[in-house]
């Protein structure tokens, strides 16, 4: 589905998800003593801990200042550290720290819980190839060209608080 054709779209219906993954993110990670906007940045670090700032920042497609400060959040509540690479001291690396570790466990009960409530009444093989789809159309989003395709312009984006 291309859209043609198509009476709804889809824009609607992944924004209204989003925001109420936001909302309940938000509500569960509050008990835990943090944000929704940590709960991305904890989220990539549990899947690999100790990958650059830059990297963390491109991963969950946040701009760098904003991906700073939600990790100057984490370093306070002692959830995270940075360090420099020892390669490139101008990179600084990202790593969890036992605090993250021993949360990780309920961080991620509280993951599955939405999951299962999203996919309810969703069947193993459609859970599996609508991953594959969302994956894909990730992957469409995030090399979209701008809407002119005749001339090429820089399209700002409003930035989003990730704190």
């Amino acid at each position: 589905m291309n859209g043609a054709g198509s009476k709804e779209g889809l824009t609607p219906w992944i924004c209204r998800i989003s925001r109420l993954s936001a909302v309940f993110v938000g509500r569960e990670m509050t008990r835990l003593g943090f944000g929704p906007g940590q709960f991305f940045l904890l989220s990539e670090l549990y899947a690999e801990d100790g990958i650059s700032q830059d990297e963390l920042s491109r991963r969950v497609a946040v701009d760098k200042s904003n991906t700073s400060r939600a990790l100057s959040r984490l370093e306070a509540y002692g959830l995270i550290r940075r360090s420099g690479s020892p390669d490139n001291h101008k990179v600084k690396l990202i790593y969890l720290e036992p605090k993250a570790l021993e949360i990780r466990k309920e961080f991620r009960r509280i993951q599955e819980r939405w999951n299962e409530w999203l996919l309810d009444g969703i069947s193993e093989k459609e859970q599996s190839k609508l991953l594959s789809q969302l994956k894909t159309m990730a992957d469409n989003a995030a090399v979209a060209p701008p809407l002119d395709r005749s001339k090429p312009r820089s399209v700002r984006l409003r930035q989003v608080s990730v704190a």
